[in-house]
């Protein structure tokens, strides 16, 4: 996350500075801990056999945190670092990446309730925190890229190249 969105909107733009990028997700972080509840410590793990009952598990908040976090969110930031760099070496329209986006739309609304079901059952608290503010600045990443391929489409998509889809970069 924010590989190319924060490097864009910090070299081409002024939106914001890079102190004020860090003051903001740093009381994300903490108002999310605030408000996180304690961990579960009778929570026994009940592992899914198949991928059904793995999602369903999630869904439900009855699994690992770590089981719900971390294999969406690797899929989801490689999904994102390559479809950033199919658009660099311009053979993704910019409309193709906006699909793409929209594709993965509906299962990080998933990936973001079954996390904050999830996040009692670990540990320790810090790692529910951190969690849920990942599940938030995945949303913050989509708004930046939102905001660079309607305000700013010309920093980050080679629009000479683009002509098919050159109403997209006006």
């Amino acid at each position: 996350m924010f590989i190319n969105t924060l490097p864009i909107i910090f070299t081409y733009t002024s939106l914001f500075s890079v102190v004020e990028a860090i003051i903001f997700l740093v009381a994300i972080f903490f108002l999310v801990y605030f408000c996180t509840p304690e961990v579960n410590k009778k929570w026994n793990n009940k592992p899914g056999n198949t991928i059904y009952q793995f999602l369903h598990f999630a869904w439900q908040g009855n699994s690992a945190l770590w089981r719900a976090f971390w294999p969406f969110f690797l899929l989801v930031n490689i999904v994102l670092y390559y479809i950033d760099y199919r658009i660099m070496n311009v053979t993704y329209t910019i409309a193709s990446w906006k699909t793409v986006h929209g594709m993965l739309l509906l299962p990080i609304v998933w990936w973001t309730l079954s996390v904050w079901r999830c996040s009692p059952n670990t540990r320790y608290k810090i790692w529910s925190s951190a969690a849920r503010t990942i599940t938030i600045y995945l949303f913050l990443e989509y708004f930046l890229r939102f905001i660079i391929s309607t305000q700013y489409p010309n920093t980050f998509f080679d629009c000479q190249l683009l002509i098919i889809n050159h109403i997209d970069c006006l």
